[in-house]
C-alpha cells in the first residue's frame, strides 16, 4: 500500500476522513496541504469528537492533532525508543500492540509511516510488512455466553483489548477466567438501557454483538421481551455504532433463519423462519443492514448450530445433550432423525469472527456469511450414528414430536471470501465433553430454557 492512501486534504470533512481511515485500513489519516503533513487524524479522534457535537460534515481539520508525533528521515533506533518512551504515546496507545508513526523530511513530506512498539521497529509501509493492526479495542456484547466466552478468551490470547458488556443472564461462569487480564473489562448491565451502551461502546474500533435470548424455547417464553432484546436493542445497538463510527459491527444471526427447505441453502436463498426467535434474527438483520452506507460496515454471521466445551456450557444444545447423555446415561433419543442441519465447534466459531476482524474491511462490509463447512452439514440421525460409535451407547429413533427445520446449507461464501474453513468434528466434542465429566448436566445453568424458568 502506498503512503498515499493515506492522504487527505485538510479541507477534507469529517465523513471523507472516516471513509479514508476504512479504506487505508489502518485506523489513522495523515492529514496533508500539498505535500506537507499538517495533522494526523485517528478513527477513535473522531469518534470522541462527535459525542462532543461534531458534526460529520465538519472538516477535519478541526478534529485533528495538529502536533504529531513523528521520525525524521535519517532517523535511527534510539529515536523509535524514545518515542516509545514519550508518556503521551503510551497513554494514548496503552495497548500490546504496535501504533503507526509517520516519516517526515525536513520540509514535512511524508516519507513512509512505520509501526513501532515497545520493543521497537516492526515494519514500514513501504517494505510491505506493516504488522499495525486497525482493530485493536474489541466490544463483544454478550460476552459471558456460550460462544462469548470462549472467542474473549481467543482475542485476549491473539493481543486484542476486549470489552464485555453483558447482564450475567445466565451466571458469570464464562468470564471467571478473564477477571485478571489487564486487556480485560467486564462491564455489567443491558442492551436495553441506552447510557449503558453508549457507555461500554466508548473508545473501541469494532463491536461483535453476540447477546440474545438465544433459542427457539427460550425465546418463546416471554415473546414480548424476546422481541424487545432480540430485536429493538440490536438495532439501538448498530444505530449507537454507526453515530459513533465504529465501523466494523459483527451480528451474530443463525441458519435458522432459513427454516424448511429441501435444496442447498446460500446467503441468497429465500428465508422462511419457523420461529420467534428465527424471525427476530431475521428482522434484525434486515434493520442493520440498512443502516449500512459508505462508513458503515456491517457484518452479518448466519452461524450453524454450535457444540463443544466452553466456560459457560449448555447441554441444551443437540450435539452436546447427545453426547452427555450417551457419556452418563448411556442412551440418547433423536426425534426424527432426516433433518439436515450444519454443524460447527464453537472453537471453529470463533476463529471465523477473528478473521473478519482481520480482513479488509471492504470484503466485509454489508455482507451476509453462512459460518460453518461443508462437511459439517449432517442428518441428524448421522450425528447421532458417530456419538453412538465413540461412546458405544443406544441411540433411540422416536418419529413423533419432530422439530420441522430442515436445511442443508452452503459455505462457499465464507471459505472463498475469508478463507474459513471449520476443522473440528463431533468426535473431538465427545472427547471434550467426556474429560470434562459433567455429572450434573441436567442442572438448569446448564439450559437457556430451564434456567429462565427458573427465575
Amino acid at each position: 500500500m502506498g503512503i498515499e492512501n493515506f492522504f487527505i486534504s485538510k479541507e477534507a470533512s469529517v465523513k471523507e476522513a472516516i471513509k479514508q481511515i476504512d479504506d487505508s485500513g489502518y485506523g489513522i489519516a495523515l492529514v496533508v496541504d500539498a505535500d506537507q503533513l499538517v495533522g494526523i487524524v485517528t478513527d477513535n479522534d473522531i469518534r470522541h469528537a462527535l459525542f462532543l457535537g461534531l458534526k460529520l460534515e465538519s472538516k477535519v481539520s478541526d478534529v485533528m492533532n495538529k502536533e504529531p508525533v513523528t521520525l525524521k528521515e535519517n532517523y535511527i533506533q534510539d529515536d523509535i525508543k524514545e518515542l516509545v518512551r514519550n508518556t503521551t504515546i503510551n497513554a494514548k496507545f496503552p495497548f500490546k500492540g504496535s501504533f503507526l508513526v509517520p516519516v517526515v523530511d525536513a520540509n514535512k513530506k511524508v516519507l513512509d509511516m512505520i509501526a513501532v512498539s515497545r520493543k521497537g521497529y516492526l515494519g514500514s509501509l513501504t517494505n510491505g510488512k506493516n504488522p499495525a493492526r486497525p482493530v485493536k479495542c474489541v466490544l463483544v456484547v454478550g460476552g459471558a455466553g456460550y460462544l462469548g466466552s470462549v472467542l474473549c478468551k481467543k482475542l485476549l490470547h491473539k493481543g486484542y483489548i476486549v470489552k464485555v458488556l453483558d447482564n450475567l443472564m445466565y451466571t458469570e461462569d464464562g468470564l471467571k477466567n478473564l477477571y485478571g487480564d489487564a486487556n480485560f473489562t467486564f462491564i455489567k448491565g443491558d442492551i436495553t438501557d441506552i447510557d449503558t451502551v453508549v457507555e461500554a461502546t466508548r473508545d473501541v474500533d469494532a463491536v461483535i454483538h453476540l447477546a440474545a435470548i438465544v433459542g427457539d424455547p427460550a425465546s418463546a417464553l416471554n415473546p414480548k421481551k424476546t422481541i424487545e432484546i432480540n430485536h429493538f436493542a440490536t438495532r439501538m445497538l448498530a444505530e449507537i455504532c454507526k453515530y459513533s463510527q465504529i465501523n466494523r459491527f459483527i451480528f451474530a444471526s443463525s441458519c435458522s433463519v432459513y427454516g424448511a427447505a429441501e435444496e442447498k441453502l446460500n446467503e441468497e436463498s429465500l428465508t422462511n423462519p419457523q420461529s420467534l426467535y428465527a424471525e427476530m434474527k431475521l428482522k434484525s438483520e434486515e434493520a442493520i443492514l440498512e443502516l449500512a452506507d459508505d462508513t458503515f460496515s456491517p457484518t452479518v454471521f448466519r452461524m450453524a448450530t454450535l457444540f463443544g466445551l466452553s466456560d459457560r456450557m449448555r447441554f441444551d444444545l443437540v450435539v452436546n445433550l447427545f453426547i452427555v447423555q450417551a457419556l452418563l446415561e448411556r442412551k440418547f433419543t433423536v426425534f426424527g432423525g432426516e433433518q439436515w442441519r450444519p454443524f460447527l465447534h464453537v472453537d471453529d466459531a470463533s476463529e471465523a469472527y477473528i478473521k473478519c476482524l482481520e480482513a479488509p474491511i471492504q470484503k466485509v462490509k454489508g455482507q451476509v456469511f453462512n459460518v460453518g463447512s461443508e462437511e459439517f452439514n449432517y442428518r441428524l440421525i448421522d450425528v447421532g450414528e458417530t456419538i453412538k460409535t465413540y461412546i458405544s451407547s443406544k441411540m433411540e429413533i422416536v418419529k413423533k414430536e419432530v422439530d420441522k427445520r430442515n436445511y442443508l446449507v452452503s459455505f462457499d461464501k465464507i471459505k472463498n471470501i475469508l478463507g474459513f474453513h471449520a476443522v473440528t468434528g463431533i468426535v473431538v466434542g465427545c472427547h471434550e465433553i467426556q474429560k470434562a465429566n459433567f455429572l450434573d448436566y441436567k442442572a438448569s445453568k446448564y439450559s437457556n430454557v430451564d434456567y429462565l424458568k427458573g427465575k
